[in-house]
Protein backbone atom coordinates (compact mmCIF):
# COMPACT_ATOMS: atom_id res chain seq x y z
CA UNK A 1 0.00 0.00 0.00
CA UNK A 2 0.62 3.65 -0.35
CA UNK A 3 0.26 7.17 1.31
CA UNK A 4 -0.48 9.63 -1.75
CA UNK A 5 -1.90 13.22 -1.36
CA UNK A 6 -4.94 14.37 -2.05
CA UNK A 7 -4.01 16.37 -4.79
CA UNK A 8 -2.61 13.71 -6.77
CA UNK A 9 -5.48 11.72 -6.06
CA UNK A 10 -7.63 14.57 -7.74
CA UNK A 11 -5.28 14.55 -10.39
CA UNK A 12 -2.21 16.15 -10.24
CA UNK A 13 1.02 14.91 -11.18
CA UNK A 14 3.35 12.74 -9.03
CA UNK A 15 6.71 14.65 -8.23
CA UNK A 16 7.81 13.10 -5.49
CA UNK A 17 8.47 9.55 -4.26
CA UNK A 18 9.84 8.04 -1.21
CA UNK A 19 10.27 4.14 0.37
CA UNK A 20 10.51 3.85 3.84
CA UNK A 21 10.09 0.97 6.52
CA UNK A 22 6.43 -0.24 6.44
CA UNK A 23 4.30 1.05 9.01
CA UNK A 24 1.95 -0.96 11.05
CA UNK A 25 -0.92 -0.88 8.06
CA UNK A 26 1.37 -2.30 5.55
CA UNK A 27 2.26 1.36 4.07
CA UNK A 28 6.00 1.49 2.60
CA UNK A 29 5.51 3.88 -0.13
CA UNK A 30 4.66 7.93 -0.34
CA UNK A 31 3.73 9.80 -3.00
CA UNK A 32 3.42 13.96 -3.16
CA UNK A 33 2.88 16.07 -5.89
CA UNK A 34 5.46 18.89 -4.12
CA UNK A 35 3.39 20.97 -2.90
CA UNK A 36 4.30 22.70 0.48
CA UNK A 37 0.59 21.95 1.81
CA UNK A 38 1.30 18.34 1.17
CA UNK A 39 0.66 16.93 5.26
CA UNK A 40 0.36 13.62 6.45
CA UNK A 41 -3.08 14.53 7.86
CA UNK A 42 -3.91 14.89 4.00
CA UNK A 43 -2.89 11.53 2.53
CA UNK A 44 -5.31 8.50 1.19
CA UNK A 45 -4.42 5.20 1.02
CA UNK A 46 -4.04 3.51 -2.42
CA UNK A 47 -2.73 0.09 -3.39
CA UNK A 48 0.84 0.24 -4.93
CA UNK A 49 -0.16 -1.31 -8.23
CA UNK A 50 -3.32 1.73 -9.19
CA UNK A 51 -0.45 3.55 -8.71
CA UNK A 52 1.76 2.77 -11.39
CA UNK A 53 -0.91 1.76 -13.75
CA UNK A 54 -1.91 5.74 -12.95
CA UNK A 55 1.73 6.87 -13.66
CA UNK A 56 4.03 3.89 -15.27
CA UNK A 57 6.95 5.69 -14.14
CA UNK A 58 6.16 5.64 -10.90
CA UNK A 59 7.68 2.33 -10.46
CA UNK A 60 11.33 4.19 -10.31
CA UNK A 61 11.05 3.88 -6.71
CA UNK A 62 10.48 0.00 -6.64
CA UNK A 63 13.31 -0.51 -8.05
CA UNK A 64 15.26 1.53 -4.89
CA UNK A 65 15.63 0.08 -1.00
CA UNK A 66 13.94 1.94 2.15
CA UNK A 67 15.80 4.99 2.65
CA UNK A 68 15.52 6.06 -0.86
CA UNK A 69 13.23 9.97 -2.07
CA UNK A 70 12.41 11.03 -5.59
CA UNK A 71 11.58 14.09 -6.71
CA UNK A 72 11.03 15.64 -10.31
CA UNK A 73 10.68 19.25 -11.23
CA UNK A 74 7.39 17.88 -13.59
CA UNK A 75 5.67 14.61 -14.78
CA UNK A 76 7.95 14.32 -18.06
CA UNK A 77 11.13 15.01 -16.31
CA UNK A 78 13.33 12.03 -15.11
CA UNK A 79 13.83 11.23 -10.71
CA UNK A 80 16.32 12.82 -9.44
CA UNK A 81 17.95 10.91 -6.01
CA UNK A 82 17.95 13.34 -3.25
CA UNK A 83 18.14 10.71 -0.88
CA UNK A 84 19.27 6.93 -0.96
CA UNK A 85 21.88 5.27 -3.12
CA UNK A 86 22.26 6.55 -6.79
CA UNK A 87 21.52 3.59 -9.00
CA UNK A 88 23.90 2.39 -11.83
CA UNK A 89 23.09 0.52 -15.16
CA UNK A 90 23.55 -2.75 -14.84
CA UNK A 91 26.44 -4.69 -16.11
CA UNK A 92 26.86 -7.40 -18.32
CA UNK A 93 27.41 -10.81 -15.83
CA UNK A 94 31.34 -11.51 -15.70
CA UNK A 95 30.59 -15.35 -15.36
CA UNK A 96 28.02 -15.93 -18.08
CA UNK A 97 28.33 -13.48 -20.40
CA UNK A 98 26.21 -15.18 -22.91
CA UNK A 99 23.54 -14.03 -21.17
CA UNK A 100 21.30 -11.23 -22.14
CA UNK A 101 18.55 -10.39 -19.37
CA UNK A 102 15.79 -7.85 -20.22
CA UNK A 103 14.63 -6.86 -16.58
CA UNK A 104 11.00 -4.81 -15.86
CA UNK A 105 9.35 -2.96 -16.13
CA UNK A 106 9.49 -3.32 -19.60
CA UNK A 107 7.59 -0.49 -22.15
CA UNK A 108 4.14 -1.17 -22.09
CA UNK A 109 4.41 -4.22 -20.16
CA UNK A 110 1.44 -3.98 -16.94
CA UNK A 111 2.75 -4.87 -13.88
CA UNK A 112 0.35 -6.51 -10.48
CA UNK A 113 0.75 -5.85 -6.90
CA UNK A 114 2.81 -9.58 -6.77
CA UNK A 115 5.49 -8.42 -9.50
CA UNK A 116 5.60 -4.96 -7.89
CA UNK A 117 6.39 -6.92 -4.66
CA UNK A 118 9.18 -9.16 -6.52
CA UNK A 119 10.80 -5.71 -7.93
CA UNK A 120 10.81 -4.10 -4.96
CA UNK A 121 12.39 -7.46 -2.65
CA UNK A 122 15.38 -7.49 -5.08
CA UNK A 123 15.86 -4.01 -4.60
CA UNK A 124 16.01 -4.34 -1.18
CA UNK A 125 17.35 -7.77 -0.34
CA UNK A 126 18.76 -8.65 -3.27
CA UNK A 127 16.56 -11.33 -4.53
CA UNK A 128 12.93 -12.52 -3.53
CA UNK A 129 11.59 -15.97 -2.80
CA UNK A 130 8.81 -17.89 -4.74
CA UNK A 131 6.78 -20.89 -3.08
CA UNK A 132 4.04 -23.05 -3.53
CA UNK A 133 2.64 -25.92 -1.96
CA UNK A 134 2.37 -29.62 -3.31
CA UNK A 135 -1.01 -29.48 -5.56
CA UNK A 136 -1.35 -33.29 -5.13
CA UNK A 137 -0.16 -33.39 -9.59
CA UNK A 138 3.66 -31.38 -8.54
CA UNK A 139 5.88 -31.26 -5.32
CA UNK A 140 6.22 -28.22 -3.29
CA UNK A 141 8.21 -25.54 -5.02
CA UNK A 142 10.62 -22.51 -3.62
CA UNK A 143 13.07 -20.75 -5.85
CA UNK A 144 15.28 -17.34 -5.90
CA UNK A 145 14.58 -14.59 -8.55
CA UNK A 146 17.20 -11.73 -8.46
CA UNK A 147 20.83 -13.62 -7.25
CA UNK A 148 21.82 -13.50 -11.47
CA UNK A 149 21.70 -9.37 -11.84
CA UNK A 150 22.48 -9.12 -7.91
CA UNK A 151 25.16 -11.15 -7.15
CA UNK A 152 26.59 -12.64 -10.58
CA UNK A 153 25.28 -16.21 -9.07
CA UNK A 154 23.15 -18.60 -10.35
CA UNK A 155 19.28 -18.25 -9.37
CA UNK A 156 18.69 -21.75 -7.00
CA UNK A 157 15.31 -23.93 -6.98
CA UNK A 158 14.63 -26.69 -4.15
CA UNK A 159 11.30 -29.02 -4.28
CA UNK A 160 9.74 -32.03 -2.78
CA UNK A 161 9.44 -30.87 1.35
CA UNK A 162 7.29 -28.72 2.84
CA UNK A 163 6.59 -25.63 0.98
CA UNK A 164 7.82 -23.42 4.53
CA UNK A 165 10.78 -25.67 4.88
CA UNK A 166 11.81 -24.94 1.53
CA UNK A 167 11.22 -21.06 1.62
CA UNK A 168 13.41 -21.00 4.41
CA UNK A 169 16.29 -22.32 3.32
CA UNK A 170 16.37 -20.93 -0.37
CA UNK A 171 16.18 -17.28 2.04
CA UNK A 172 19.00 -18.71 3.74
CA UNK A 173 21.07 -19.73 0.84
CA UNK A 174 20.56 -16.07 -0.34
CA UNK A 175 21.37 -14.50 2.73
CA UNK A 176 24.44 -16.79 2.28
CA UNK A 177 25.22 -15.35 -1.25
CA UNK A 178 24.64 -11.82 -0.07
CA UNK A 179 27.60 -12.57 2.43
CA UNK A 180 29.26 -13.66 -0.39
CA UNK A 181 29.61 -17.27 -0.24
CA UNK A 182 29.01 -19.43 -3.76
CA UNK A 183 27.72 -22.25 -4.64
CA UNK A 184 28.14 -24.57 -8.13
CA UNK A 185 27.32 -28.02 -9.16
CA UNK A 186 28.53 -31.23 -7.19
CA UNK A 187 29.26 -28.81 -4.29
CA UNK A 188 27.65 -30.90 -0.79
CA UNK A 189 26.65 -28.07 1.72
CA UNK A 190 25.31 -29.58 5.29
CA UNK A 191 23.80 -25.77 6.43
CA UNK A 192 21.15 -24.95 3.94
CA UNK A 193 18.40 -27.29 5.18
CA UNK A 194 18.11 -28.71 9.25
CA UNK A 195 19.70 -32.79 9.20
CA UNK A 196 19.66 -32.97 5.23
CA UNK A 197 23.00 -32.52 2.62
CA UNK A 198 22.40 -30.69 -0.36
CA UNK A 199 24.00 -30.59 -3.17
CA UNK A 200 23.63 -28.34 -6.65
CA UNK A 201 23.16 -29.65 -10.47
CA UNK A 202 22.92 -27.23 -13.07
CA UNK A 203 19.18 -26.67 -14.20
CA UNK A 204 18.30 -27.34 -17.97
CA UNK A 205 16.67 -24.53 -19.63
CA UNK A 206 13.93 -26.34 -21.19
CA UNK A 207 12.58 -26.76 -17.89
CA UNK A 208 13.11 -23.46 -16.39
CA UNK A 209 9.22 -22.10 -18.29
CA UNK A 210 7.72 -25.66 -16.19
CA UNK A 211 9.28 -25.31 -12.68
CA UNK A 212 10.87 -21.33 -12.85
CA UNK A 213 8.12 -19.16 -14.26
CA UNK A 214 8.43 -15.84 -12.49
CA UNK A 215 12.48 -16.12 -13.09
CA UNK A 216 11.76 -16.33 -16.47
CA UNK A 217 9.39 -13.70 -16.57
CA UNK A 218 11.92 -10.95 -14.42
CA UNK A 219 14.59 -12.06 -17.02
CA UNK A 220 12.54 -11.61 -19.98
CA UNK A 221 12.81 -15.11 -20.43
CA UNK A 222 15.18 -18.15 -20.13
CA UNK A 223 18.15 -15.59 -20.10
CA UNK A 224 19.84 -16.63 -16.11
CA UNK A 225 21.86 -19.88 -15.12
CA UNK A 226 19.99 -21.70 -12.71
CA UNK A 227 21.08 -24.56 -10.29
CA UNK A 228 18.20 -27.61 -8.44
CA UNK A 229 19.37 -27.60 -4.95
CA UNK A 230 18.89 -31.47 -4.44
CA UNK A 231 18.40 -32.75 -0.80
CA UNK A 232 19.76 -36.45 0.94
CA UNK A 233 17.80 -38.55 3.26
CA UNK A 234 19.80 -40.80 5.39
CA UNK A 235 23.15 -39.91 4.06
CA UNK A 236 21.91 -41.01 0.39
CA UNK A 237 20.97 -38.82 -2.98
CA UNK A 238 18.28 -39.65 -5.24
CA UNK A 239 20.98 -41.45 -7.82
CA UNK A 240 22.16 -43.36 -4.55
CA UNK A 241 20.69 -47.26 -4.17
CA UNK A 242 20.10 -47.08 -0.80
CA UNK A 243 17.73 -43.55 -1.28
CA UNK A 244 14.31 -44.26 -0.11
CA UNK A 245 12.23 -45.14 -2.61
CA UNK A 246 9.19 -43.74 -1.65
CA UNK A 247 10.61 -39.99 -1.91
CA UNK A 248 12.56 -40.59 -5.58
CA UNK A 249 9.73 -39.27 -7.39
CA UNK A 250 9.57 -35.79 -4.48
CA UNK A 251 12.44 -34.20 -6.88
CA UNK A 252 11.89 -33.44 -10.58
CA UNK A 253 14.92 -34.31 -12.37
CA UNK A 254 15.53 -31.07 -14.06
CA UNK A 255 19.36 -31.41 -15.05
CA UNK A 256 21.05 -33.92 -17.45
CA UNK A 257 21.51 -37.41 -15.38
CA UNK A 258 24.80 -39.14 -15.59
CA UNK A 259 25.45 -41.38 -17.62
CA UNK A 260 25.61 -45.29 -15.83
Amino acid sequence: MARVCRHVVDGAPILFAARDEAEPDGCEWEFGCGADSDLDLDRRTVPLEEIVRRDPSAVEIVLHPRGTLLERPADEARWHTEEGPVLFPHRPSRRWPRFDPQYPPRRGEPLDASDLRLLADVAQAGFHVVSGASNGGSSAFAFSVGLFRTFDHPEVSLFGLSADVLEGAIRRLGERVRSGARFDEEVVEERILEGRAVTFRRIVPRHYPAHLGHAVWYHGGARFPALQAIWSDGGYFPWDRWFPSELREAQPVLFEPELA
